[in-house]
């Protein structure tokens, strides 16, 4: 939907496999200590410091690895009621 809510609205992690697939993962994100890590969360892309929003988001509202994006953004599907809590909490699509 070209708003990027998801991407400023939900904590986004990525997995070992994900970051293998999309090697900047691992160069411009947060790898999480080995305590935290679980199979699908071993970098944190977002919340991160000074980051308003997942370190891939463009400032037109395009992620910037789209092609290859972590499994939970894959899994993310535009029009589900988590993007509608998304885009309501950071208020997309509102009537000004």
């Amino acid at each position: 939907m070209n708003c990027g809510a998801c991407c400023r609205c939900f904590p986004i992690f990525a997995s070992h496999t994900d970051a293998i697939r999309e090697p900047r993962i691992q160069r411009e994100t947060r790898q999480l200590e080995l305590h935290l890590q679980s199979p699908d969360k071993a970098y944190q892309l977002y919340p991160l410091p000074f980051h308003s929003s997942c370190a891939f988001l463009k400032e037109d509202q395009l992620c910037q690895i789209y092609e290859t994006r972590p499994e939970v953004c894959r899994r993310f599907t535009a029009g589900s009621e988590q993007c509608i809590e998304a885009r309501a909490r950071m208020g997309v699509g509102k009537a000004s």
